[in-house]
């Protein structure tokens, strides 16, 4: 018998009436209430899970545990009857996963009915400490090991239960996980969860960061703030910012560090903003350094930079045009690449970068990379000058990467040639392609799920050596890719002792070689040697 690679694939072989069994852990949830603010071409507005305009919102965390005796295998979501592709979020859906529902405390009658879509099932933490430690499911292959739990966190579209309207009081926050019965499980009597949970009457949450004197202070650059501010007021003597009355602003503030240029923008915001940059001490007293209504004529976000002197201390305002509010955003010193169109241009056949995708945002149609919705992405772009296979990695980055290798001109028109979450047991990505001389190739990292951190990106040249063996002959016929340089190709029957087959020169084409020096021998294994 003739071998010439090791590869082996796992799947899961439970014993005879083994299941998951889905549970929801309460003390995760953390349920509160924001204001956010959805415009009419919104996708949760077109699923049903908002009404366009400003909304009054209970959010909360859903953690999903299988703490039953075998993993919940949903597997690729194209090929499983219980998803349905999703054009406008372009990825699948599942929507009998879960259903949220806000009852009354004093007699548990439904008051307010959430509507849950489910799309990733995966392996986000590990409950159980003598669970398996690594990872199995993603967003291209789903499921949720037995002691591990996917997360849905607050800021996950669907994630909450509109309560505009609703009178204050006390309410009990009910959440079912499988609720129709299609996944089989050890045991359905646990499958739902209860919170209590009190809504006021009053403007709630309280903003920290409401008035100039309590400005939040600007830990780092790069760095992006996220908060609501629909309970922010305005000051008494507080200036129009960018020329509008505005009416909840909230504040930052921040010590240059050396002089410098600083750019600030709100992209992640749900409502059209104002920003503004002051110098001085008192919220009348205030000297304009910069800023900014609309980005641009199509875009209602804010964005400006300003020349900053070292040493001092820069007020920076964030309200709502005409009085909007929502989710409001900045960030400072977003990434530049943070658009397709604004990519960084990776230069050589190899070499590596480092970046951020602190600040950054997706954008309308951007795909899912690696099937994992990520939020925070940029992009990279690259030309090789040698055709040949090509490795990409993000390793040496301190966050849980995606990477995807794309063809095309438009972030809406894209064609993947490669993609990744985690490369083996580790939080980084990895992906080798094909590359063609001349030919544009688009990179993008983001974060699964939202992370954010700091990037290093890494490519390089490889060398692919594949084996098969000619129809009705002991032949194999050896081919050798790579970039341009000489290779040793060699062989062995034990892994230990190696003969040398041939010298191949590589220009630009792959190479091949025919074995036919095989005979008898049951196992023969190759290697090619730059």
């Amino acid at each position: 018998m003739l071998f010439f690679g090791l590869c082996k694939t796992f799947g899961d072989t439970e014993a005879p009436g083994a299941y998951p069994d889905l549970v929801i852990y309460a003390p995760a949830t953390t349920p509160h209430v924001v204001y956010r603010t959805f415009a009419t071409n919104d996708c949760t507005v077109h699923e049903g899970c908002a009404v366009a305009g400003i909304r009054r919102l209970l959010v909360f965390n859903t953690q999903t545990r299988n703490i039953g005796t075998a993993d919940l295998i949903m597997g690729n979501p194209a090929t499983n009857t219980l998803f349905y592709y999703d054009p406008c979020h372009n990825h699948y859906h599942f929507e009998g996963f879960a259903e949220y529902r806000l009852l009354r405390a004093s007699d548990l009658t439904l008051v307010a009915p959430g509507r849950k879509i489910g799309f990733c099932l995966e392996d986000i933490v590990q409950w159980d400490p003598s669970a398996n430690p690594n990872r199995k499911y993603d967003c291209g292959y789903q499921g949720i090991q037995r002691g591990w739990a996917d997360v849905y966190t607050e800021d996950v579209s669907c994630q909450w239960i509109d309560v505009t309207g609703l009178p204050g009081g006390d309410y009990v926050l009910e959440m079912e996980t499988n609720p129709n019965r299609d996944i089989r499980e050890l045991n359905y009597s646990n499958n739902v969860a209860r919170v209590a949970v009190t809504i006021s009457d009053d403007c709630t949450p309280i903003v920290g960061n409401d008035d100039f004197a309590n400005a939040e202070q600007i830990p780092a650059t790069p760095y992006s703030f996220k908060t609501f501010n629909g309970c922010a007021t305005k000051e008494a003597g507080e200036p129009n910012h960018a020329g509008n009355a505005g009416g909840h602003s909230i504040w930052y503030r921040g010590t240059a560090l050396y002089n410098s240029i600083v750019r600030l923008d709100t992209e992640g915001s749900d409502f059209d903003t104002l920003l503004a940059v002051y110098t001085g001490n008192a919220v009348n007293g205030l000297s304009l350094v910069a800023s900014n209504d609309d980005a641009s004529a199509s875009n209602h976000l804010s964005r400006l930079s300003f020349n900053a002197v070292a040493g001092t201390e820069y007020k920076i305002a964030v309200d709502g045009r005409d009085g909007g509010y929502g989710a409001a955003v900045l960030n400072i010193n977003s990434p530049l690449n943070n658009a397709f169109n604004s990519c960084t241009t990776l230069s050589g056949m190899a070499g590596s970068i480092t970046g951020y995708n602190i600040g950054a945002t997706k954008e309308l149609n951007e795909p899912d990379h690696d099937g994992n919705y990520g939020g925070h992405s940029v992009w990279y772009c690259w030309s090789p000058t040698n055709s040949g296979p090509y490795v990409f990695d993000t390793i040496g980055s301190d966050f849980d990467t995606t990477l995807a290798i794309y063809t095309g001109d438009a972030v809406d028109n894209l064609t993947v040639r490669a993609s990744d979450n985690d490369s083996g047991s580790n939080f980084t990505s990895r992906v080798t392609f094909d590359a063609s001389a001349g030919a544009t190739y688009h990179i993008a990292v983001d974060g699964v799920s939202g992370t954010t951190g700091n990037i290093v990106l890494n490519w390089r040249p490889t060398c692919r050596l594949t084996a098969r063996k000619l129809s009705a002959t002991t032949t194999i016929q050896l081919t050798i890719s790579g970039p341009p340089s000489t290779y040793q190709l060699q062989s062995s029957s034990d892994l230990v002792h190696w003969t040398t087959l041939a010298s191949i020169t590589l220009s630009g084409s792959p190479q091949q070689f025919n074995d036919t020096t095989t005979g008898t021998i049951k196992q023969r294994f190759y290697r090619a040697i730059r």
